[in-house]
């Protein structure tokens, strides 16, 4: 029995369900792997999965499409284990608790999967389809997606004929995606005098916004909990020699949603009455983020940073970039650049933090880059690159399977298909970079909320989106 059989298509929404009842959280993939490979070779695809876990799975042409050349399908195995606080689910191996309202689904209180179970089911229902027209297809299924592309990056290029690719880990089923961003992650750290203090403390805690998608949320409004943070530090130091006891956020590759600061003080009345005029000021600026809270205690004092070295990491906080570098002139919507510190936390002398760069075209990198070198210097903090750059995807319009697409839910639905560059970093990047004659666009169903427990899926898209996916594959095999 499928909680969601009162909807269509039964052949891709089934292997949705049967993915959400498989443990798979990054790093985890193992089982889902072996139940893909076992469902290929079961239909007696070629099935090839290399050491890093990512499979190839190789479709025949249906009868009389065996020359056309092949179309790559590509999405990531793994997803964002998130979860409202307080749950303590064990997600690891505990599959996704699925939860039906209407014509969403989403699961209980927890990431859903959805990105990127959509690609996926999608994949798997090509993979078992007896009566579709397609040419021959490589299905890539992929590894580690959601903690820096390792598994695309891992995998052997040379193995894909195709050069046209069809990506669902982005976009719209009535919006197509033409490009993406690069990306990268930086270090940031900094030593600090922690001596002995006999100021009273206090706790702060951030908590109740919004977070999000890193790179899909950009520019969309969604405030950083450790901008917060920098700000009502910045504040305590403006009044008094205030200094950092302790510093801690949510981390991930989410916009942060919560952070924690204990601070020392010597006049703990007056920093009571300023921060209860900063929470009211701060609620009524941030009235997007309607769950905003900010939570002050009274807390113990041993050791502290340094007044100065509290002012720097409260400039640091301030200043780093969170939020859009460059837009699109002509489609001001389309983010090109952006910044975010994802985590940061202090403790007994040493700050650290991850912060992230994505970027439309590698040339911007640059800029945003010489923007962080200079606070750094300027603070005394130190960056330096985690790996190496993910290239971006460039757009390049009116691609033939970009013109195939759009001609094709045309005449299915008689309305024009939107098209749009994503901000999010996807593994097409990778592959756009490996191969560079590879013609790519990207769509899916319609879901939102990824990395969060908010995070849903819209039911009535299911159906338009494999029609449209079909028929593109379809006219494919008419040249």
């Amino acid at each position: 029995m499928y909680l969601t059989e009162n909807f269509e298509p039964r052949c891709v929404l089934e292997r949705f369900e049967d993915i959400c009842a498989i443990p798979h959280g990054t790093g985890h993939e193992q089982a889902l792997g072996d139940w893909v490979m076992a469902l290929a070779e079961k239909r007696g695809h070629e099935a090839i999965r290399d050491a890093a876990g990512n499979i190839l799975v190789r479709v025949a042409a249906t009868p009389g499409c065996e020359n056309v050349p092949p179309i790559l399908l590509q999405g990531h195995l793994d997803m964002v284990l998130a979860q409202e606080e307080g749950l303590e689910r064990d997600m690891i191996h505990e599959p996704v608790h699925l939860v039906l309202e209407g014509s969403i689904l989403r699961a209980d209180r927890t990431t859903l999967g959805a990105d990127n179970a959509v690609g996926l089911c999608h994949m798997l229902a090509l993979m078992e389809a007896d009566d579709l027209r397609h040419p021959p297809l490589e299905l890539l299924f992929t590894v580690c997606e959601e903690e820096g592309l390792r598994g695309i990056q891992a995998f052997d290029m040379s193995q894909l004929r195709a050069r046209r690719m069809i990506n669902m880990d982005m976009g719209d089923p009535d919006c197509m995606v033409i490009g993406s961003a690069g990306s990268a992650k930086l270090t940031v750290n900094r030593p600090c005098h922690h001596t002995l203090c006999h100021d009273k403390g206090l706790q702060i805690l951030i908590s109740g916004l919004r977070g999000g998608h890193s790179g899909l949320l950009a520019g969309k409004n969604h405030t950083s909990a450790l901008h917060v943070a920098g700000r009502i530090l910045g504040k305590l130091c403006d009044v008094q020699p205030a200094r950092l006891i302790h510093l801690e956020s949510d981390g991930g590759s989410s916009i942060p949603c919560k952070a924690l600061l204990r601070v020392a003080v010597p006049d703990r009345e007056a920093a009571m009455a300023l921060l209860r005029d900063t929470a009211k000021s701060l609620t009524a600026e941030l009235w997007e983020e309607s769950e905003f809270s900010m939570a002050v205690t009274e807390t113990d004092c041993e050791a502290a940073a340094s007044v100065e070295d509290t002012r720097a990491l409260a400039d640091f906080l301030v200043l780093v970039p969170y939020d859009v570098a460059v837009r699109n002139t002509l489609h001001p919507e389309w983010v090109l650049s952006s910044a975010l510190l994802l985590t940061a936390c202090y403790g007994e002398g040493c700050f650290s933090g991850l912060l992230a760069i994505r970027a439309n075209r590698d040339e911007y990198f640059d800029g945003t880059m010489l923007r962080i070198d200079t606070l750094c210097r300027m603070t005394g903090v130190t960056a330096a690159l985690q790996g190496e750059w993910i290239p971006a995807w460039p757009e390049s319009p009116n691609t033939p399977l970009q013109i195939a697409c759009q001609d094709s839910f045309r005449m299915l639905f008689n309305r024009e298909m939107q098209q749009e560059v994503e901000h999010g970093t996807v593994e097409v990047s990778v592959i756009a970079k490996a191969i560079p004659d590879m013609d790519i666009v990207g769509f899916a169903p319609k879901s939102r909320g990824a990395h969060t427990p908010q995070e849903h899926l819209y039911l009535d898209t299911m159906e338009p989106f494999w029609k449209h996916l079909t028929a593109l594959l379809a006219s494919l095999c008419e040249g």
